[in-house]
């Protein structure tokens, strides 16, 4: 358990306390960091593209920009995050899109990330990505995302997911 607080608070920046979501599906930890205390003020893609997509989805290889496979979505770059991801088809799951304007449970982004486990997933339930896929974020640790930059993140597509 002290490993993964320990993870859970390098996700979202270290300090602070950290606790597990009660909600069911959700492999996120509430945390006292700045960061993710910060979050519950946001739902503008600015501040996700900087807090949330550069430092945890952008490192070596995974979504950069670079001609990868993951790196097809930029989420390294400020600006770029909108059209790689709004009404845009995932190649994991075809007929599917990353982000739907309006409709979070529609955004396949969301259960790639956890905040909606895959029966959650509207309009029929999802697949879990294959194993050698996995959720996001990856990397050496596979910490994920603190729960108050998942919700920023449903807030903004909830919103109709707009270019600010």
């Amino acid at each position: 358990m002290r490993a993964t607080l320990v993870l859970a608070l390098a996700a979202c920046g270290g300090g602070g306390g950290s606790t597990l979501d009660a909600a069911p599906g959700r492999a996120c930890m509430v945390s006292n960091s700045a960061s993710c205390t910060e979050a519950a003020n946001h739902s503008d893609l600015a501040w996700i593209e900087a807090n949330v997509f550069a430092a945890q989805c952008a490192f070596s290889g995974c979504h950069n920009g670079q001609a990868t496979v993951a790196g097809r979505i930029d989420l390294k770059n400020p600006g770029m995050s909108h059209a790689d991801l709004v009404n845009a088809d995932s190649m994991i799951e075809p007929g599917r899109k990353l982000v739907v304007p309006g409709q979070p449970k529609q955004s396949y982004l969301l259960m790639m990330m956890q905040q909606f486990p895959p029966a959650q997933l509207e309009p029929t339930p999802a697949a879990p990505p294959p194993s050698d896929i996995g959720f996001m974020p990856q990397g050496t640790d596979n910490v994920p995302v603190c729960c108050q930059k998942l919700d920023a993140i449903e807030r903004w597509i909830t919103a109709g997911a707009p270019n600010n």
